[in-house]
Parts: structure tokens; C-alpha cells; sequence
């Protein structure tokens, strides 16, 4: 299994921060994102990370080999970084031959949560927390006989419940070629400014896709300087206390 990262974008709705790092290099304590993910990656055991990057690519690079803790990296470039994060997903397509976690690299979890999608039996798999408010900036999951049937901020789907994505997917080897089709259908198309997840809405019509509930579980993804100071607040400590 591998990791493929991404990365790359400039994290527009809090440029007063991200105008000076990318957003996985804010410090949450005493450790920034990026940190935080390279550690619970380790503790699962997978080596081979791959990372889509872009914003401020030097300073990711740096970090990451201050705390490469024996994987083995590759580094992507998304030149059209500010653009659609559909991009970043699109250059890193030819990684889509093995297991895969695709994972935003804004998000502070308990590792617990990362481990639940590995060790889900559900070859391709969500993590969903139905504990939100749906403001029209979460990513929702929609769900019908334990199955997603649909991915969106801004659609609704006929669904037995709905729970807002956590920011990380993995994906069967076997099914990577479908992923890796329907990316290279959104380019031909000229969809550039898309969201990666509007290809894994497309997905789930091609395989059957299951979740992990994480409901119990404490994370944020980090979208505004707001949810920098809930992080510190009210997360971390949260993440602490579970260990």
C-alpha cells in the first residue's frame, strides 16, 4: 500500500497564513500537519509516500526530509496548482497501480482514524463522521444500503444517511485504471477547476464503494485561520487525551 499526498494547493481562504507556508506545514502544538502525518504513516508500517505538491514545494520537500523516518518518497509536481484539485489527483494517475491512500494533507486526525481505513475490509473505502453541521463547506457522503452512492458539497443524493468525508480514500489496486480513466476523461473535458472528489463521485457508478463510521473519533480539516485556533483549542487536546 502507498500514500499518495496531496499537497499543492494555496489554501486561498486564508492567505494571510498559507502567502508564507502551504497549509500543511501550520503548527498544531508543537508539531505542524505534515509532522503529524509523516509519524502515524510510520506507525502503520506503509513506506512509499507519494507526494503531489506544488504551493511552496521547496519548504514540503524540506520537511519531509528532516522526518523521513525510512520511507521512500516520490515527489509530484502539479504545475497547474492553483487550479482545481482535480489536478493534483490527474499528475499522480500512473500512482493509481497499487493499494492507494489518497489523503488532503490539511486534516488533524487521532492515528486511530488512519488505521480504520487500512485495516477496514472494505477494499475501497471513506471515512465518514456523521457528527457535523452540513454548511455547505463540508464534503458530505451519501449513503444507501451501507454503500456511497454520493460525494458533494453542493448536491443532495437519495440516501439512507450522510456524513461528512473525512479527506482520505482508499482505493483497491484493481480499481485504480477506473480512477485513472475517469481523471483523464475530466482533463480531455477541459474540467480543471473541479474538486478531486467529483472523480470519486464518478467512481462509485464503476465500483462499489463502503465507509468506516469515526464518529467517536477527533479531527478537522484545516479550510480557514479559524479552524487553526479550534485545532489548538479543542482538537488537540482531544487527540492527547485519546491516546
Amino acid at each position: 500500500m502507498k500514500v499518495i499526498m496531496l499537497a499543492a494547493g494555496v489554501g486561498k481562504r486564508m492567505s494571510a497564513v498559507t502567502s508564507i507556508i502551504p497549509k500543511c506545514l501550520i503548527k498544531i502544538g508543537e508539531k505542524t500537519l505534515l509532522e503529524r502525518h509523516l509519524d502515524t504513516i510510520s506507525l502503520l508500517g506503509i513506506k512509499d509516500i507519494v507526494f503531489v505538491v506544488g504551493h511552496f514545494k521547496e519548504k514540503i520537500k524540506e520537511t519531509v526530509e528532516k522526518n523521513n523516518n525510512g520511507f521512500n518518497v516520490t515527489y509530484i509536481e502539479n504545475e497547474q496548482y492553483t487550479k482545481g484539485s482535480i489536478l493534483s489527483l490527474w499528475y499522480a494517475r500512473d500512482e493509481l497501480n497499487d493499494d492507494v491512500l489518497i489523503m488532503d494533507a490539511d486534516v488533524l486526525y487521532h492515528d486511530k482514524l488512519l488505521r480504520k481505513l487500512v485495516e477496514s475490509g472494505n477494499k475501497n473505502c471513506f471515512l465518514l463522521d456523521a457528527n457535523c453541521d452540513d454548511t455547505g463547506e463540508e464534503m458530505m457522503l451519501f449513503v444507501k444500503e451501507d454503500k456511497v452512492v454520493g460525494i458533494s458539497k453542493v448536491h443532495s443524493y437519495d440516501c439512507d444517511f450522510k456524513g461528512e468525508g473525512v479527506g482520505f480514500f482508499k482505493l483497491a489496486a484493481n480499481d485504480g485504471h477506473k480512477l485513472k480513466n475517469i481523471l483523464e476523461e475530466f482533463e480531455r473535458a477541459g474540467k480543471v477547476n473541479n474538486e478531486y472528489e467529483d472523480s470519486l463521485h464518478e467512481l462509485l457508478s464503476h465500483c462499489t464503494v463502503g465507509f468506516e463510521s469515526v464518529d467517536d473519533l477527533p479531527w478537522i480539516e484545516i479550510d480557514f485561520e479559524e479552524d487553526i485556533e479550534r485545532a489548538g483549542r479543542e482538537v488537540l487536546p482531544e487527540l492527547e487525551q485519546c491516546r
